[in-house]
């Protein structure tokens, strides 16, 4: 294993294993309805209500996903819509955000209907890189290769392969924040994606739970794409005197990226977060 352990294992997961990284700052994301979950790290199975009809390229799944430990735990929903070649996150009301095959992202504020369009070279220049195969299955599938292989079984809709991964403790005083780091996984063969999700590190825990997946069309993707006011990132400097602009720039949405937005070694970048409420 690497020196850095935990970050060894978090590559693999992208977006799941950095909100744990970033001192769970899946707590920072908490929709304003998500309540502490008093089981702690105890997580009871839900039953998962699904369709099979739902296809690997055109889906929407509903996580529940708590983090912290039997002290402070916290919970909130993230919904994943997959359509074609977009994945949409979507973890509060305030904005929600969406990757593209070629790179591309946008941010979308659904009460203003306005959205910020980055294209690759805007990244760049902000130094955001991403793995866009994290991205659209919450775990590179190629990944797994390196995780060891458990049971297979079948649930209502869908086949699970159960996988798990451990990595050792360091040895020494001078990896004395190497704790021992865990993962336990449900994948959904068919989707490419977590039925369950669970990280641990110490005391500290990171749980996904798949609550509810079913297809989406056409018309339920153009609902949340649609109809929206676009700028591009890279007029944003000369749009300051438009009050949405002035607005977001300030609150952290858009100045240096936002939440989302990953440094290639799992962590989450400055902005968006301070300021989200």
């Amino acid at each position: 294993m690497s020196r850095s352990t935990f970050k060894s294992v978090s590559l693999f997961l992208g977006v799941t294993g950095s909100l744990l990284m970033g001192n769970l700052l899946v707590g920072k994301l908490a929709m304003a309805h998500a309540q502490s979950d008093s089981q702690g790290h105890q997580h009871a199975v839900s039953t998962l209500i699904c369709d099979s009809a739902a296809q690997p390229t055109r889906f929407q799944a509903s996580y529940q996903i708590t983090a912290g430990n039997d002290d402070k735990a916290q919970a909130h929903q993230l919904i994943l819509t997959r359509f074609d070649d977009t994945i949409i996150y979507q973890r509060g009301p305030v904005s929600y955000e969406a990757w593209q095959k070629n790179g591309e992202y946008v941010r979308y504020f659904p009460e203003q209907k306005r959205s910020i369009s980055y294209r690759r070279s805007d990244l760049l220049a902000l130094n955001i890189h991403t793995d866009i195969d994290k991205q659209f299955h919450l775990i590179a599938p190629a990944a797994l290769s390196q995780f060891d292989k458990g049971e297979q079984h079948q649930d209502a809709c869908f086949t699970q392969q159960s996988y798990t991964h451990n990595s050792g403790s360091h040895k020494g005083k001078a990896h004395a924040q190497g704790k021992q780091q865990s993962l336990e996984l449900d994948w959904i063969n068919e989707l490419q994606l977590p039925a369950s999700l669970t990280i641990t590190q110490g005391e500290q825990q990171l749980h996904y739970q798949l609550t509810k997946l079913t297809p989406i069309n056409q018309q339920g993707f153009d609902l949340l794409t649609s109809g929206y006011q676009d700028l591009d990132f890279a007029d944003v400097g000369d749009s300051e005197s438009d009050p949405f602009i002035a607005k977001m720039i300030t609150q952290g949405f858009i100045q240096h990226g936002s939440s989302g937005f990953y440094s290639a070694d799992g962590k989450l970048l400055e902005g968006g977060h301070d300021h989200h409420h």
